[in-house]
């Protein structure tokens, strides 16, 4: 698949563009290696040879356009020991020419921030951006940084601001029939670990309801697939990337269209389509690199 890039001179934005065929993107989170720390009270399940069984089941994907990470790509960001385990799957995505892009988690920021947003700068194509937007054939990707107690409130601000411009530009571009919102923090969740991020709630998902060209809102933080449908829009939390799993709790839990346990090793693959977007979860066993699908669905485009 040939893949055009371009740069906009905007300070903030990537923009990566496909032709308009099928074409595969994949979505991934939380593939950072667990904490000792973590360990004394979350289970592990050989955590490390998941995450390395993922990333050979990616680079297997036919026709794949790009591979988008929803962050906490690394435990520990500040240490260059800690992206020893993802550089190699990075540099494989290079010599294919197929772009690597990611939103920031929480475990980038850890522990020395300036020191991880070094790295994560040095590693990630799309590193310098807080916020941008990437245009996938007849769609987009738009990616946005939810860690609200690391930005100041100008960057805050700003990103808001561009966040309501891009997708009202969006919806009103006749190119693009479809968006996908990107976040670390899931708006949503029914982890007993973690809870839904109300920064995101309260100061993003009014735009996400209003554009009528989202569709989709993907996030991590929360070690488990959960899909989620909130006013015809779907939400999916797609923590299995190799952090220890999270259960889910018991008091007013949010309805999960996915029923079974979520506490699974996983990827997302979103199969685009001239009239839809068709999603499956890759189930990835952490003891063989075979792979089954674990939950699909779709979504039709006008």
């Amino acid at each position: 698949m040939r893949i055009i890039f371009s740069l906009l001179l905007c300070g903030s934005t990537i923009v990566a563009q496909t032709d308009p065929i099928q074409s595969t993107l994949i979505f991934l989170s939380d593939t950072q290696t667990p904490m000792w720390a973590e360990k004394l009270y979350l289970s592990s399940n050989d955590n490390e040879a998941a995450t390395q069984n993922i990333f050979s089941s990616i680079l297997k994907e036919n026709n794949l356009a790009a591979v988008i990470h929803a962050g906490d790509i690394t435990g520990h960001g500040w240490l260059r020991s800690s992206w020893k385990p993802i550089l190699p799957f990075i540099d494989s995505l290079k010599s294919r020419t197929i772009p690597f892009l990611a939103a920031k988690g929480n475990h980038d920021y850890y522990f020395i921030s300036s020191w991880a947003m070094d790295r994560f700068e040095e590693y990630i194509p799309n590193g310098k951006s807080d916020y941008s937007i990437q245009r996938f054939g007849n769609g987009a990707v738009v990616i946005l940084n939810s860690n609200a107690d690391k930005l100041d409130d100008d960057i805050l601000a700003n990103q808001r601001q561009w966040y309501d411009s891009t997708l009202s530009q969006c919806d009103s571009d006749t190119s693009v029939q479809w968006v996908i919102t990107v976040a670390h923090h899931s708006p949503f969740t029914n982890s007993d670990m973690v809870t839904g991020s109300e920064f995101i709630r309260g100061e993003y998902l009014a735009a996400f309801y209003k554009s009528v060209k989202s569709k989709v809102w993907i996030g991590g933080h929360a070690h488990r697939f959960e899909h989620f449908r909130k006013n015809e829009k779907d939400f999916l939390v797609i923590g299995g990337g190799g952090g220890l799993h999270h259960g889910k709790r018991t008091e007013n839990p949010y309805d999960d269209l996915h029923k079974n346990d979520g506490r699974f090793f996983h990827y997302l693959r979103c199969t685009v389509l001239s009239d839809s977007l068709s999603f499956e979860v890759v189930d990835i066993p952490p003891d063989s690199p075979e792979s089954k699908i674990g939950y699909r669905f779709s979504i039709p485009l006008p």
